[in-house]
């Protein structure tokens, strides 16, 4: 498990397996923090290639697509972080591969139902790399005013009530993403807000446990 801060407000992001919403809503976000540039740097659709015009703010803009993780990474090398929404059937094999490559730092598995034993193959080669998994079966996370995974945290209007457009200083980590939404409310009514928020998914060999994020957040002088 690496140690310290997962995100910035510079950090790009490869998208596996095409969904218009929860990349658009990554983008709306990525505006309403006032990034320069956007988080999705690249999307990866097996037998596709091409490019996928999307909103940045007012702006559309056109985000490439790749046929396959390894020409997505040789392509945009800055991209560390891979977001998996493949389907449960194809989420290890394509999560493995992205966990293969030197630029992946990160791997998101957002699907349900990965077979344990395929998780825990997973979890053994990002421990013994130093890379990091957040799921199978999670929302994602987010660090405040600077990037975000996929729906968490929800709509925009949700994000304002939240004040996730800017930091706060609370680390937060949760099994659920529903119980992260509901906190992230909490949490910016009685303090300044949160500074990250991860949601480990609740199957019962995460690729990252609970631990494993509240020690990092020790290591965050933020």
């Amino acid at each position: 498990m690496a140690s310290g801060q997962l995100f910035s407000r510079t950090t790009q992001a490869l998208f596996y397996n095409y969904k218009q919403l929860p990349i658009q809503r990554m983008l709306d976000f990525d505006f309403l923090c006032g990034r320069e540039t956007p988080s999705v740097a690249g999307i990866i659709n097996p037998g596709a290639e091409g490019f996928q015009k999307l909103f940045f703010g007012q702006e559309e803009i056109a985000i490439p697509v790749h046929s396959t993780i390894e020409a997505a990474c040789a392509a945009h090398p800055t991209a560390d972080v891979f977001i998996n929404f493949a389907s449960y059937r194809s989420a290890a094999a394509s999560s493995k591969t992205a966990l293969k490559q030197p630029t992946i730092r990160v791997v998101a598995i957002i699907a349900e139902g990965v077979p344990e034993s395929d998780t825990k193959e997973l979890i053994a080669y990002a421990r013994a790399n130093n890379k990091v998994v957040i799921g199978p079966a999670t929302v994602g996370g987010i660090q405040a005013g600077a990037f975000k995974i996929g729906d968490t945290a929800g709509t925009l209007d949700n994000i304002i009530q939240c004040k996730l457009y800017r930091p706060g200083s609370v680390g937060f980590v949760s099994k659920s993403g529903g119980m992260s939404n509901e906190l992230y409310n909490t949490i910016a009514r009685v303090t300044d807000g949160i500074y990250e928020g991860i949601a480990i998914g609740g199957d019962v060999f995460p690729g990252s446990t609970l631990s494993d994020h509240v020690l990092r957040f020790n290591n965050i002088p933020q």
